[in-house]
């Protein structure tokens, strides 16, 4: 009666001989299966991370194009609020009638109120910047004093989006 023989090469090994039979050494491809098996795992993890990865980029990237298009349709939207934003301020600038003007200046620090509320906050400076103002005129030329305020410069979130107009003096 023959006998089943280990030859080291695991129990679920293809090549368990009997004892009439030749050794495993020679033949037994179990060794060369582990390590191909071995690779091919190695070889899947190492895609498995790249794919994780991959996606965790993506997701960074749809959330950060996310929050630009919603800062850009922000933008587009108030741009039209801004320019009565500008337009009371010249409103107020003109207006010499007191209760008249006070009214006004209620609802320039109402627009004000909402504008902040929205991350935006106006620009104010008084001495020039070229990476800020966007000169219209200049008043005795080498002067880098803001004379006037032509229309203000907004901020979304800290980023300037409208440059003040200014003339320099």
């Amino acid at each position: 009666m023959e006998e089943n023989v280990d030859n080291g090469c695991g129990e679920n090994c293809a090549c368990k001989t009997t004892e009439s039979e030749s050794s495993c050494g020679k033949n037994c491809k179990c060794k060369e299966t582990i390590s191909g098996l071995k690779s091919q795992l190695l070889e899947s993890n190492d895609k498995y991370l790249r794919s994780v990865a991959d996606l965790d980029n993506y997701k960074k990237r749809v959330q950060k194009e996310k929050e630009e298009l919603r800062d850009n349709t922000k933008v587009s939207l108030i741009s039209s609020i801004l320019d009565m934003d500008s337009d009371l301020h010249l409103a107020m600038k003109s207006i010499k009638d007191v209760e008249s003007k006070k009214g006004v200046e209620l609802i320039v620090s109402k627009m004000e109120k909402f504008l902040k509320s929205h991350g935006i906050e106006s620009i104010q400076t008084n001495t020039y910047d070229p990476d800020i103002h966007e000169v219209v005129t200049v008043v005795n030329p080498g002067g880098l004093l803001i004379i006037d305020v032509i229309n203000k410069g907004y901020t979304l979130n800290g980023k300037p989006f409208r440059y003040p107009k200014v003339i320099l003096g």
